[in-house]
């Protein structure tokens, strides 16, 4: 990958009086200076965000090509701002980077992998006036998800605590009650009614049931929610149902004999899959 994240890492850089991209990061981040702000443009954004670029922990250094949005957000609700940003620096990851200000200047970025447009990442999920983040996760999968090119994720909650968001999705039932899980279950619908007319579909029908298994665990409705349906997969010649097998007993975990069995056996039907394509 072109430019390296670590997710949820916190560092404090001082840019009192820098002399590149102090437009921006010599004003207090707050009402005093919200319209100025939000006058800069993307250019000018770039131009702050590479300034502090190239540290362990930052966002690497972009174009304004990879920049897809920002946003000043009041994410706490208490008159102070935030910068939001999303880039994209390959075809299948956008980042979402959050630049806060303390009291002295000094400012903290915490970067995410796996967000959407702002509007749907950055929000509030439950009316308090302080924003939540949603951020497509990838499932705990061990090894790569070759040759399927879609890796399996779902929409962890993160909440602000502090100085920093934290992970907190089982606190927000009624965001998966009300839009996820009804979105699931219509998905689950349609492909099972494509893959029984035989018009394959198999591999995003068992991504989708993934996705809903594992909420279903971190809710804590069904601890072992997926766990028949992994010793299903476990038995196909499908990579994509071993992978999916893997991510599930992984993630309910005491299935590690399981799990080295499935390993040692995907990468023949890896192989498999990739002759049968070429003969396709």
């Amino acid at each position: 990958m072109k430019k390296t994240l670590i997710i949820g890492a916190v560092l404090l850089l001082g840019i009192a009086g820098a002399a590149v991209g102090s437009e921006i990061g010599d004003l207090p981040w707050n009402e005093s200076s919200i319209e100025t702000l939000r006058s800069f443009d993307k250019t000018a954004v770039v131009r702050y965000s590479n300034h502090l670029a190239g540290t362990e922990g930052t966002p690497g250094a972009m174009t304004a090509d990879e920049l897809r949005e920002f946003e000043w957000v009041d994410l706490a609700g208490n008159g102070k701002y935030e910068l939001a940003s999303t880039a994209s620096f390959g075809p299948c990851c956008v980042f979402l980077a959050i630049y806060s200000q303390d009291a002295t200047g000094n400012v903290s970025i915490q970067s995410f992998d796996g967000a959407h447009k702002l509007s749907e990442t950055v929000r509030d999920l439950n009316g308090d006036g302080k924003k939540e983040l949603v951020i497509w996760t990838e499932l705990a999968t061990p090894g790569s998800w070759s040759p399927t090119a879609e890796t399996p994720r779902w929409p962890a909650v993160y909440r602000s605590e502090g100085s920093k968001y934290v992970e907190a999705s089982r606190d927000f039932p009624n965001f998966y009650d009300a839009e996820v899980l009804p979105q699931i279950e219509k998905s689950l619908g349609e492909l099972s009614r494509k893959a029984a007319e035989g018009r394959g579909y198999r591999g995003g029908l068992a991504r989708v049931a993934l996705e809903k298994n594992k909420i279903l665990r971190v809710l804590g409705r069904d601890p072992t929610a997926g766990l028949h349906q992994a010793y299903q997969w476990m038995n196909s010649d499908d990579p994509q149902d071993l992978q999916c097998a893997i991510a599930t007993l992984a993630d309910i975990g005491g299935h590690e004999k399981e799990v080295r069995e499935i390993q040692q056996a995907l990468p023949a039907a890896i192989a498999r899959e990739i002759e049968s394509r070429k003969g396709g």
